[in-house]
């Protein structure tokens, strides 16, 4: 333990690394902070949830419309309004006539038309999701890319076994659950997709220098002489490659911690969480987010946590396997740099009528920059067994070369 304690040491006395620990937490800070002006129009969905309950029924949507017509009169009594919808009037209001009407005024225009479109989302779901055809989804998908052959084939069988899920998530009312509109706030890929990519990159890039650092430490100082022949010899590699791990694990708890904390604070998500990942309101491009099972946000964000710390760690054994091969900090980040690169571009140098175009997708940079896209249905890497297959592979990957990285060290000349 103490060993272990020593090495760690190295890092969390490195300026490099608690420098840029703390440019990336406060400018992920900053990130959340500045993207927050629309946060109080958030808060509505939690008060639609607290008076309406969750799931969207026809029952719900009637006494919503009702409660929207009560407020739409008192607005027109006491502002002196002529309207038939919230809409209607602020497409008509003039840059003068806004500033006409009092703050409380103002405030009321603004809540009744941000109730008004969840309400009209929430009316046209069933005529939303009546015109999906995944199939011809899945057709498209292949002219779009070009595929051929049994690249072809394989995604549109993939494309089928969404079509069975599509059917069961529309049976079991998935998508009738209240969210965030996701075509007017895009709440989930802002926090899976710009949020956590930056805490990817960021986590990664300090576990790379931080395991590199650990791991070339004694070749670097020009001490390996002297450490390598004492008691615990070679072994000490054991002791390296645990402080690495545990780097880490805490680098990323810390950063997921600090970032997501922030996040939370600022976004409201208290009644959300038990709302299904697939949502009508979480829908924000052309196609809707279908989860392969009946997922919940705040699983989802579980599941998304977990893999982030599952990339970090298996990119910490590779950078360790490599350091110890090469015994420079500098080569073994730059390698792992241009290694995460290498294989987020393998694919495009595939055939796109060969299976392998699918195959070599199964990578961790794939994996962590897909992130948003995890446990959907759809794309190329849409697979219901993608995830799982990727982190168990790439376990069993990063394990043989850190064995046999290990096992070269201690039969070669550390000299």
């Amino acid at each position: 333990m103490r060993i272990l304690l020593y090495e760690c040491r190295k890092v969390i006395q490195s300026p490099i690394f608690l420098g840029l620990f703390l440019l990336f937490s406060v400018y992920n800070i900053y990130l959340i902070v500045s993207s927050s002006d629309h946060k109080e129009e958030l808060k509505i969905v939690n008060e639609l949830i607290d008076t309406y309950g969750r799931d969207i029924s026809d029952t719900s949507l009637a006494q919503l419309d009702q409660d929207i017509q009560q407020e739409m009169t008192q607005l027109k009594r006491s502002a002196g309004l002529e309207f038939q919808s919230v809409h209607e009037l602020l497409e008509n209001m003039s840059l003068e006539e806004q500033e006409a009407y009092s703050q409380e005024h103002w405030n009321q225009i603004q809540q009744l038309a941000v109730k008004e479109m969840y309400f009209n989302t929430a009316r046209s779901i069933d005529e939303s999701y009546a015109g999906i055809d995944i199939q011809a989804t899945g057709e498209g998908e292949v002219r779009m890319y070009g595929l051929s052959g049994s690249s072809a084939s394989y995604l549109l069988q993939e494309y089928e076994k969404l079509d069975k899920r599509f059917e069961e998530l529309v049976k079991n009312g998935e998508q009738k659950q209240w969210f965030f509109a996701g075509k007017a706030y895009f709440m989930h890929s802002f926090l899976f997709q710009t949020v956590f990519r930056h805490i990817i990159i960021e986590s990664l890039l300090l576990i790379v220098l931080a395991t590199a650092l650990i791991t070339a430490y004694e070749f670097e100082q020009k001490t390996q002489l002297l450490t390598f022949s004492t008691k615990r010899g070679r072994k000490l590699m054991k002791d390296k490659f645990s402080a690495s791990i545990a780097i880490a694990v805490a680098t990323m708890i810390l950063l997921l911690g600090i970032t997501l904390g922030t996040f939370f604070i600022v976004f409201d998500y208290s009644h959300v969480w038990s709302t299904s990942i697939s949502s009508a309101f979480n829908w924000e491009y052309n196609f809707p987010y279908i989860a392969w099972w009946d997922i919940s946000v705040g699983t989802f964000l579980w599941l998304a946590a977990g893999m982030v710390l599952a990339g970090g760690l298996l990119m910490s054994c590779l950078t360790f396997a490599l350091a110890t091969v090469v015994k420079n900090s500098y080569i073994a980040f730059a390698g792992i740099a241009l290694f995460f690169v290498a294989v987020l571009l393998l694919p495009s140098f595939m055939s796109k009528s060969s299976i392998l175009f699918f195959i070599t997708g199964y990578n961790l940079s794939q994996l962590l920059l897909g992130i948003s896209n995890s446990f959907m249905g759809g794309g190329l890497t849409g697979s219901r067994n993608y995830e799982w297959l990727t982190v168990s592979c790439w376990t069993l990957i990063a394990a043989g070369i850190c064995f046999a990285a290990y096992r070269r060290f201690t039969k070669t000349d550390i000299g």
